[in-house]
């Protein structure tokens, strides 16, 4: 009996009104003084239940005699409330994607604080992937291949992260620092292009990630520590930065992929 009144909870029904429906379910059409002995529930709270109960469509009532009686609506009425209730958050959920554009506007509007998250571990790097693979456009990325690939906690997760992005053949630049350009697996993401520099020249221990207005920055040398920064004008300064580094490494090796 605990388990369908946890159930009848769930579906919205109070302790009380849930035990009404039960005793009523197990008893048949009864009177009302049966029905609130069974539940437990005294006799003036009982009819408050059944009210409330008969509005959900849960219970119906007719009179005998000179006697009423109270008889439950089959259980198959529980979906009904069930499948009414979804058929209500679908359409707040329709209104609210309707004026998720303008909220956004606001949101982002031009000339507002940048927006900074600080997430960390493994949890905050899912977190970050899901920001950034709802972005659209190339982004540029620098950082550093072998740091990464020996981080179980970036490899968790990784591949399926660059299978979304190569199905959106996502544009994108790469300058990767790497300790042997002559043994490194690029990854795939899409049509993007790598130049790549000697990590003894340019020994970072993180990277940075521009894409549209968000800046994607992240450390790893102790503990993985991602920031996200969500700001116009900081990202056009990191994306002109990279673009300098970009004309300043077209001597390095480098590798397209389709």
């Amino acid at each position: 009996m605990d388990v369908l009144m946890n159930e009848l909870k769930h579906l919205g029904l109070s302790d009380k009104e849930s035990s009404v429906y039960l005793a009523a379910l197990e008893l048949g059409p009864s009177p009302v003084q049966d029905i609130s002995h069974k539940a437990k529930v005294n006799r003036a709270t009982t009819y408050v239940m059944i009210e409330s109960l008969t509005t959900r469509g849960l219970l119906s009532t007719f009179v005998k005699g000179k006697k009423r009686f109270y008889a439950a609506e089959s259980p198959d009425r529980l979906v009904s409330i069930l499948e009414k209730r979804q058929k209500e958050l679908d359409e707040k959920k329709a209104e609210l994607e309707s004026v998720m554009p303008m909220l956004h506007a606001l949101f982002n509007a031009e000339g507002a604080k940048p927006q900074i998250r600080y997430l960390e571990g493994a949890e905050g790097l899912e977190t970050v992937r899901t920001v950034f693979e709802k972005l659209e456009g190339e982004f540029v990325q620098i950082y550093y291949h072998e740091q990464v690939q020996r981080t179980e906690e970036i490899i968790h997760g990784q591949g399926q992260h660059h299978t979304t992005l190569l199905q959106k053949k996502t544009p994108h630049r790469v300058l990767l620092v790497v300790e042997d350009p002559d043994h490194v697996t690029l990854p795939e993401m899409g049509e993007g292009e790598f130049r790549m520099l000697p990590k003894e020249k340019f020994p970072i221990q993180g990277s940075v990630t521009v894409r549209g207005n968000h800046v994607f920055m992240y450390s790893y040398k102790s503990s993985i520590l991602s920031v996200i920064i969500v700001s116009k004008e900081i990202a056009e300064v990191i994306k002109a930065l990279f673009e300098l580094a970009w004309v300043g490494a077209e001597g390095y090796p480098s590798k397209k992929l389709k």
